[in-house]
């Protein structure tokens, strides 16, 4: 393992820690947003619309800014993602007028989103096959980090200083990974020379065929059902805990913090079996391991078990992420992996939008609060059964002949 981390280049871990610190920052400001925006007066319309900006910013903004990097290169992308992420979570903490907070929210989402693409992309780059699923663990690792990290600093810096203190740090922390930022080289992705516009020239024509053909579909509709899986989970564990095991606030939190933990430790590891053992084995694997931590928080066996059930469950998501996005750069060219990372990572946020604003309230609500978790081994399962049945078309190269990328 550590002989593997050697090989490989000094910027991912510059944008490894870019990425932890976003989630951070993202984990931080979440759970105070809707306190602080009450504090000023907001109704609850405006409060629900200020955490959903956030998403609709990540959907709509993924796969423009992935043609873009294509187009121009991962590091403007990036450098403009991490700027604009920094101002905009430390304008939170002056701004006191609903719509501007709302705006600065979509704003983040779009700085969240650019960045995930740009880097994902420049990972996948700069990372030969042999190694690009532990360089991909090395990324999932700083960011399920920030989700550990996130809702413990944003408790001590409100408690101790102020409520408005936590996005003033997060804003500095964004801030100082621009400036680590620059000195990342280039991926020798874009920019492109210049002429008529992208989507009307050959290129831009072979990029759509490219991003709107089965393979790229295929890992977009996967992508789509393990999101819908992540989001239904995330929405209703909390409450069938508390319903059947009286868990309360910190209980839950200390499961998912459990979880986000082994995840941290075990994306490495998880990332360089990928790269081993085959990137469709452990995307497949790790949709079972989610389906198999749904399961048991459904059957609720105990305080004891279901701790261990969530901390388990923590390995399943960097087993599938690592092996997923390394899949992608394995398929890909460099001149369409901005692209393709956008039009997947877009597809995939529809999935946690819809499992959690559609699919888990509507079962909650017409049958039991049961049944979305009951959908929710299916949905995993099913992405599963997909990946395993799908091997053939996945293995091949977007618009030519596979010859990497492993099963």
């Amino acid at each position: 393992m550590l002989r593997s981390l050697r090989q490989l280049h000094g910027s991912i871990f510059i944008l490894a820690l870019a990425n932890g610190v976003i989630m951070t920052g993202f984990m931080m400001v979440l759970p105070l947003l809707p306190r602080y925006a009450d504090q000023l007066g907001f109704n609850q319309f405006q409060i629900g619309l200020l955490i959903g900006s956030f998403f609709i910013g990540r959907v709509l903004f993924e796969f423009p800014v992935g043609i873009l990097s294509d187009y121009i290169g991962r590091r403007l992308i990036m450098w403009s993602a991490l700027f604009l992420f920094a101002a905009a979570t430390a304008a939170y903490a002056v701004t006191t007028v609903a719509a501007a907070m709302i705006s600065l929210r979509l704003l983040s989402g779009m700085a969240a989103s650019a960045f995930a693409v740009g880097s994902q992309a420049y990972i996948n780059d700069r990372t030969p096959v042999n190694i690009r699923g532990l360089a991909n663990g090395v990324n999932s690792s700083a960011i399920n980090a920030g989700v550990v990290a996130g809702p413990l600093l944003a408790g001590f810096l409100s408690q101790a200083y102020s409520i408005r203190t936590p996005f003033w740090f997060a804003g500095a922390l964004g801030a100082g990974c621009f400036v680590l930022s620059l000195f990342v080289p280039s991926s020798g992705a874009g920019p492109r020379p210049r002429g008529r516009p992208l989507l009307r020239n050959a290129a831009g024509k072979r990029l759509l065929t490219t991003v709107f053909c089965l393979p790229a579909f295929s890992l977009s509709l996967v992508h789509f059902l393990q999101w819908m899986g992540v989001a239904i989970f995330l929405t209703m564990a909390p409450i069938i805990t508390a319903e059947k095991l009286g868990w309360g606030v910190g209980l839950v939190a200390v499961a998912l913090a459990a979880s986000g933990a082994v995840s941290a430790i075990s994306s490495p590891l998880l990332g360089q079996l990928a790269d081993l053992r085959g990137r469709i084995r452990l995307m497949a694997a790790g949709l079972a391991i989610m389906a198999i931590q749904s399961l048991f928080v459904l059957l609720h066996p105990g305080t004891a078990i279901t701790l261990v059930a969530f901390a388990a469950g923590g390995l399943g998501a960097p087993a599938y992420f690592n092996a997923f996005f390394s899949l992608i750069g394995d398929v890909t060219t460099q001149a369409q992996r901005g692209a393709v990372t956008g039009f997947v990572g877009s597809f995939g946020e529809w999935g946690s939008i819809i499992g959690s604003a559609l699919m888990a309230p509507l079962l909650w609500r017409d049958l039991s609060s049961a049944a979305p978790l009951v959908l929710d081994v299916g949905v995993f399962l099913i992405a599963m059964l997909f990946v395993i049945y799908s091997r053939a078309v996945l293995l091949k190269r977007l618009g030519r002949p596979a010859s990497a990328g492993r099963g």
